[in-house]
């Protein structure tokens, strides 16, 4: 029966403590969940280490093995030890591999399917202690596939592109202005390379439409067309 008045009051009141009691327990059931996870996680490491040998001698055993340790939140690459050889030296590289590939496919709209070393190694790599000279070994093992995958170089600085569209001269001048700015525009283009505003804007369209660049149309003056990966930056 509905209430009024102060007996109202009170239900009120009664409510707001079952939801602060409720919150509680599902907050304290989460940690015990966190912490046994991370007792198991813990102890899966320490299996694999202990049988090291018996996991590299049998293919199927390891496919089976890093399955289960998706399944439960860890990474292969916090298992693989490249130093100590845990599994297969060659494993850890190819896992690299697969990571990249999920990365470029996860990341082509945003970026048009570039993406700098620096990008791929500061933003997904670091936390799994894989360094630059890791990454630029993998992804030259990944090129040699011949899968589409190619490495340049912009002003010193590395870039793997995962799409087949080969980049222009004009689109390469461009992201060496985004390089040192972040950015690009049609007067930037013109007081740099002298292009007329026609040129700049039929490139810079086309890099936009590709997923290259990302268009900034509240800036003051004139439209900016951004390089994504400076985007990302800006926003850490």
């Amino acid at each position: 029966m509905k209430r009024f008045g102060l007996a109202a009051f009170d239900d009120q009141q009664d409510d707001k403590e079952y939801e602060g009691i409720s919150s509680a327990v599902l907050q304290r059931q989460n940690n015990e969940l966190k912490e046994q996870l991370a007792v198991f996680q813990e102890r899966l490491v320490g299996f694999a280490k202990k049988h090291n040998s018996e996991i590299q001698a049998n293919p199927e055993f390891r496919s089976k093995f890093v399955r289960m340790c998706l399944s439960i939140g860890i990474d292969p690459l916090s298992l693989f030890d490249k130093d100590k050889h845990l599994f297969n030296v060659n494993d850890f590289y190819y896992e690299i591999c697969v990571k990249v590939i999920e990365i470029c496919r996860k990341t082509k709209d945003m970026n048009g399917g570039v993406l700098s070393f620096d990008e791929l190694e500061k933003g997904y790599f670091r936390r799994l202690n894989v360094d630059m000279g890791d990454l630029e070994k993998s992804i030259d093992m990944l090129q040699s596939l011949d899968g589409g995958f190619e490495i340049f170089e912009i002003r010193g600085k590395k870039f793997l592109r995962s799409v087949p569209n080969e980049l222009t001269g004009d689109q390469t001048k461009i992201l060496e202005i985004c390089s040192i700015l972040g950015y690009s525009s049609i007067s930037l283009l013109h007081a740099n390379l002298n292009w007329k505003p026609f040129r700049s804007r039929a490139v810079l369209n086309e890099m936009v439409a590709n997923g290259l660049l990302w268009i900034d149309e509240q800036a003051d003056a004139e439209a900016l067309y951004w390089d994504p990966s400076w985007i990302n930056v800006l926003h850490e």
